[in-house]
């Protein structure tokens, strides 16, 4: 069996989700310190990064299963793991008074790499797939009400871990 072009979309969203979450501020790879930079600042971009490495992750899920929302999302992924890795490699945001580990830089360099392809194949595999009418089953509302449930439940677990994430990569950075 062969893997359609959506399927190497979610591979590559997949493998750009887990090489920016293996950057942590406070792990092995980033170990440079931010303390200089506004806490605030600091925070909202741990948050955008937190919503951009797992937030990928579970995207790849749906490009996989080639809903054409997840597809278009996926693209601005490679977009913004482009600008992310762009702006720090050109020592624009975020500038640490450290150097940047060699680990860090090859993990960087291969995030632009991928972003590159990632945002190419999510338009190629939009371009390729029709939009398909949905059918509603009779028993559509309680389906629904059920999905919510979960729904509410799993995006409130996701929510605590993402700021469990936050404030650790936040005081890692800032060398708290």
């Amino acid at each position: 069996m062969s893997l359609k072009i959506q399927h190497w979309t979610a591979i590559l969203l997949g493998v750009s989700s887990v090489s920016l979450s293996v950057l942590v501020p406070g792990g092995p790879i980033e170990t440079r310190s931010f303390a200089h930079i506004n806490p605030l600042t600091l925070g909202v971009f741990n948050t955008f990064l937190t919503i951009l490495g797992p937030g990928s992750l579970l995207l790849a899920y749906f490009v996989w299963k080639s809903e054409r929302w997840a597809l278009w999302g996926s693209a601005l992924c490679g977009l913004s793991f482009f600008g992310v890795y762009g702006l720090d490699l050109a020592q624009i945001f975020p500038v640490s008074p450290d150097a940047m580990p060699l680990a860090l830089f090859a993990i960087e360099v291969w995030g632009t790499v991928l972003a590159f392809p990632l945002m190419a194949m999510s338009l190629q595999a939009l371009r390729d797939i029709s939009p398909i009418a949905i059918a509603t089953p009779s028993n559509a509302s309680a389906l629904l009400l059920d999905a919510r449930w979960s729904q509410v439940l799993v995006t409130l677990c996701l929510g605590l871990v993402a700021l469990g994430i936050i404030v650790f990569a936040t005081q890692s950075a800032m060398g708290l």
